[in-house]
């Protein structure tokens, strides 16, 4: 019995060392895959995914007026400041402070566009906000980051009283791409390539159900082996098509041997007789 069960996990195992040895064989294939996606991803990236590139300003922002500004601050202050901060990220997206900001430089968009296009980051443990204005243009990127430094100190003190916000550093024209990344979307092309060849090497390892020498019969159905015969047809490296083709044609069907044979025996037939 446990015997039995004994090769019945055996059965059950998967050898794993023969499918290694798989993926290595088939390596060059699953790079030149990759590759390939990947390029088609780049392509694909060029072609349909539009640049966008982002304009930024940061600010300071105070509980104080800039009128109370030569008193002293003291603790409670720069607490408050902090709490501000988090106001501040969202009134500076509102309707009121982004549709003014669009009408300096005649920029007709919707509110939905014009809020998607404004994003804000608090620094960490600071009174300092950062705006980020992305734009498939980068003028209207500059342009409308400009207005947003304008326009939003005046809306914010008077939205919110007892406070001020004062730009730290301006909005710079940048014409550097921001988004797609044309590396990302190449190493992901690439991967998918690799991991969908991985996948069909896997696939077509499993579904070969053939047995490929006397070791892999032991390993699926745990039995031993008492002899292997030897396969003749490809012995001294020659292909079994080419052995039985210059066998027959050399004992069986060489004509010149048929020849020779009926000569031979015509001759003995003849001798028989005299």
């Amino acid at each position: 019995m446990k015997k039995d069960s004994n090769q019945k996990n055996k059965r059950s195992e998967i050898d794993l060392v023969p499918l290694l040895k798989e993926y290595l064989k088939k390596a060059w294939l699953m790079v030149l895959v990759g590759v390939i996606v990947g390029g088609m991803a780049l392509c694909a990236t060029k072609l349909f995914v539009k640049p966008t590139y982002r304009c930024r300003f940061s600010a300071y922002i105070n509980n104080k007026q800039s009128k109370q500004s030569s008193e002293a601050l003291n603790y409670s202050d720069l607490s408050a400041s902090k709490e501000l901060v988090k106001t501040y990220s969202q009134i500076l997206k509102s309707n009121t402070i982004l549709t003014a900001a669009a009408k300096e430089i005649d920029l007709d968009k919707p509110y939905s566009q014009l809020k998607n296009m404004v994003t804000t980051e608090i620094q960490d443990d600071t009174e300092i906000i950062t705006i980020y204005v992305v734009h498939t243009d980068p003028g209207t990127a500059y342009s409308y980051a400009e207005a947003i430094s304008k326009t939003a100190p005046e809306y914010m003190m008077n939205m919110v009283e007892g406070s001020s916000m004062k730009i730290i550093d301006y909005p710079e024209y940048n014409d550097k791409r921001y988004k797609p990344s044309y590396l990302l979307y190449t190493l992901i092309g690439f991967l998918i390539g690799v991991l969908g060849m991985g996948v069909y090497v896997t696939i077509s390892y499993f579904r070969d159900d053939t047995v490929k020498d006397e070791s892999e019969v032991e390993n699926k159905f745990a039995i031993p082996i008492l002899g292997v015969i030897p396969d003749v047809n490809t012995a001294g490296g020659k292909r079994s098509d080419q052995y039985y083709y210059s066998y027959y044609a050399s004992d069986e069907a060489s004509p010149d041997k048929n020849k020779n044979n009926a000569g031979e025996s015509e001759q003995k037939d003849d001798e028989k007789q005299k």
